[in-house]
């Protein structure tokens, strides 16, 4: 009944979603047609237009009469178009006889009563989706002699309106696949979630009472019920943790002994549940004597755990084989009895009850006498401390569930994946990288760059034959950067059916100068969109979920990702873009070094991302219009963060790993070459503090080498375009400071490696 329930449940918000779309569909099409409407009836008075005067200015009235008129003589007309003239119209005299008709004669396709010259009207039944009408105009010819009607075929932009139509449904069917993809799920989760909260205990995790009783009822209404015990536990002197140490501390309690009963069940099988208070319920597939050894180990492992507020805690337990037929309310009377035995014995054991009418009691694993001298007090397994002596600590605010989840979620999926991303990408990076310097390196050294003109200039790194070669090897490889980049980060969020989508969403964001931060976009959507799409797919039929993989995720993943190309990630780059141009032609306006300042800055803020690529095409354009110091200044800073986490390496060895240093030489290859994406390896191992520290350091350089008056004709290249710049000296004085401050604050900022 509650399967058939959700079926009706789904069906009907597919119906709605499906009857939304299709709604939508015939409003486009109304909306069209009259679009179209209008269309024709511009294009009908226009070519009518045109034909009148062809007519006039090329044909005699006598070859009308004679009937000499070809359809080449009227083609003729149109020449500059290099087209036909496709519509139907025929020419009739001052009687009405046809004297010319450029299609063959159909007389109900000719009006019965026509308006007056030059007034436009429509023929046909008038249709509300589509147009259906043909468009009809008459205009007189030789001054009244003869009459020209033209009529504009409706069926003709029938064919254009389908198109439209049906790209329209198409578009439609994704979104419809996406959205019921996404609202299915949620629907799902949602009812998951309410199931959660109905069954589980809030506190421990572990199933309720009601949902200890309905579980434990399916187990005994099996055919085959294994061999199993059940246990009764508590927490020993439980009331003194919460009178000595607060309630907070008291919940800490039993959240760590519920984590440990998780670990007995997943080691032994079974299930559990919290009783009430602090005492815990569970069935174990064990015999007695299993059971019993089971719960003996799991008060010693609570006895050597220490819950963060510092006191020693341990538990006692009870346990009775399970027998067919006997109720749950019996056999918890029974373990109950077991437990009771063991806090008689002192605590911190396990009881075992045996046999059916006369209880009898045997001790599990006795434990060492010190400690059994130790625990008959409770003040000796609870170390006394007066309330006031110790804060009590204060309870979860509301909403710290949420942002514990959130940030476990972000944890678990985005910055993981994110790593698992950067770490693939590292190589296309450095190869490409250096290949790409080694080229400016072959030129610079080839070349007198001084005597060459700017444009040449332009293609530095592709002058020669050898670095055009270089270059070309080293760009195509430093451009697979971005895909590799995001179909790893959706390989590490959902697995191999999302790494294709990733790949392609990373690859579409070249074009969109959005750089990694795209790239990181596209991934996370193609891993979260795999991720529901998976879940949906597990509601499907057994054969459609083996073709998924072939069939299903491919087609939705690439035209989901083609939308948010489309919609947000190419949209909010051109924004952003168009924003921070503005902001730097205001700046620089006001202050120059300022604006150096700022544009350095932005160089290093994403280190590839949207605002690098709109701090360099800024400086590209500064240099089309003559401005040179821009260009230096953007340089200077994009610089900075490669050759600054070099120095830091090499100032504060110890906090970087030998990875890292290995690393380090063709990080600083990739700096001296104007190629600021040789950092990013760094920046995902410690974002928050590498960014701000290159940050600086990028806009001090970029702020002094404005301040000394560098300039730089050359839109690339770094170090090896010194012999073009202005002020050489001064402008590796300004990247020297610039990479210093960034060495040394990231290299006081950074923790110190444990293992260095």
């Amino acid at each position: 009944m509650k399967e058939r329930n959700r079926n009706v449940q789904i069906v009907m918000i597919l119906a709605i979603i499906a009857a939304a779309f299709i709604g939508n569909a015939l409003i486009f099409s109304a909306l069209s047609t009259d679009a179209l409407r209008v269309s024709a009836e511009t294009e009908t008075n226009m070519l009518s237009s045109v034909l009148v005067e062809g007519f006039e200015s090329h044909i005699s009235p006598d070859d009308i009469r004679a009937g000499t008129i070809s359809r080449e003589m009227v083609d003729s007309f149109f020449q500059e178009n290099g087209d036909s003239f496709r519509m139907r119209f025929w020419i009739t005299d001052a009687d009405g006889n046809v004297c010319y008709d450029s299609g063959e004669a159909d007389t109900r396709q000719r009006p019965e009563n026509v308006p007056e010259n030059g007034v436009l009207f429509w023929m046909g039944r008038k249709n509300v989706f589509y147009l259906a009408q043909d468009c009809c105009i008459v205009r007189p010819l030789y001054g009244g002699a003869f009459s020209l009607t033209l009529i504009h075929q409706g069926r003709a932009l029938q064919a254009v309106q389908r198109r439209q139509l049906m790209l329209l449904i198409g578009l439609d069917f994704i979104l419809m696949g996406i959205i019921t993809v996404l609202i299915v799920n949620i629907i799902i989760k949602y009812r998951r979630e309410i199931i959660r909260y109905a069954t589980t205990d809030e506190l421990t995790g572990l199933r309720n009472r009601k949902s200890f009783n309905v579980g434990f009822r399916e187990f005994m209404d099996a055919e085959h019920i294994p061999e199993s015990s059940l246990f009764l536990l508590d927490i020993d002197f439980f009331k003194q943790i919460n009178d000595n140490y607060g309630h907070a501390a008291g919940d800490n309690a039993l959240r760590l002994l519920s984590a440990r009963i998780q670990d007995m069940i997943r080691d032994k099988g079974g299930f559990a549940g919290r009783w009430g208070g602090d005492e815990f319920i569970g069935v174990l597939p064990l015999d007695g004597e299993d059971a019993l050894a089971a719960l003996s180990e799991l008060c010693r492992v609570m006895e050597a755990s220490e819950p963060e507020e510092g006191f020693r805690m341990t538990i006692s337990a009870g346990v009775t084989p399970v027998v067919q037929g006997v109720t749950l309310a019996k056999l918890s009377e029974k373990a109950d009895a077991a437990l009771y035995k063991s806090k008689e014995a002192g605590r911190n054991r396990a009881s075992l009850y045996r046999g059916s009418v006369v209880p009898v009691m045997e001790l599990a694993g006795a434990v060492k006498s010190k400690v059994e001298k130790a625990i008959v007090h409770a003040e000796s397994f609870v170390i006394p401390q007066k309330a006031a002596e110790r804060p009590r600590t204060v309870a979860a605010r509301p909403g710290t569930h949420f942002r514990e989840r959130f940030m476990a979620y972000v944890r678990e999926h985005l910055i993981k994946s994110t790593i698992l991303g950067v770490r693939w990408m590292a190589p296309f990076v450095a190869g490409g990288g250096i290949l790409i310097g080694l080229a400016f390196l072959f030129d610079a050294a080839s070349l007198d760059l001084s005597a060459l003109p700017l444009a040449t200039r332009a293609r530095l790194g592709s002058i020669t034959s050898t670095a055009a070669v270089l270059q070309q090897i080293g760009s195509t490889t430093f451009n697979f950067m971005l895909p590799v980049f995001a179909g790893f980060m959706a390989y590490g969020i959902a697995g191999e059916e999302a790494f294709m989508a990733g790949f392609v969403g990373g690859y579409m964001t070249i074009d969109s100068h959005s750089g990694f931060i795209g790239a990181m976009v596209a991934g996370f959507a193609a891993g979260i969109l795999t991720s529901e799409m998976r879940q949906f797919t597990g509601w499907l039929p057994k054969f459609v979920r083996k073709a998924a993989p072939i069939v299903i995720y491919p087609v939705f993943n690439l035209l989901f990702m083609q939308l948010v190309s489309w919609l947000i990630i190419t949209p909010v780059s051109k924004a952003v873009g168009e924003l921070l141009t503005a902001l730097l032609t205001f700046v620089i306006r006001k202050n120059t070094v300022l604006a150096g300042t700022l544009s350095g800055m932005m160089m290093a803020s994403d280190m590839g991302g949207i605002l690098n690529k709109v701090a360099y095409q800024y400086g590209i354009r500064g240099l089309d219009m003559g401005y040179t110091d821009v260009m230096a200044a953007v340089m200077a800073g994009g610089m900075v963060p490669p050759i600054g986490i070099f120095l830091s390496m090499a100032l504060f060895r110890g906090k970087y790993s030998e990875y890292e240093w290995e690393r380090g030489p063709g990080t600083l290859f990739m700096g001296l070459s104007f190629i600021t994406e040789g950092a990013l390896p760094y920046v995902f191992t410690d974002v928050f503090r590498v960014i701000p520290c290159c940050m600086a350091g990028a806009g001090v350089a970029g702020g002094l080498s404005m301040l000394f008056g560098c300039t730089l004709p050359a839109p690339h290249g770094g170090i090896f375009v010194l012999p073009v710049m202005g002020r050489p000296l001064l402008y590796i004085v300004a990247l020297g400071v610039g990479s210093l401050v960034t060495a040394v604050l990231l290299g006081l900022w950074k923790k110190e490696r444990k293992n260095s």
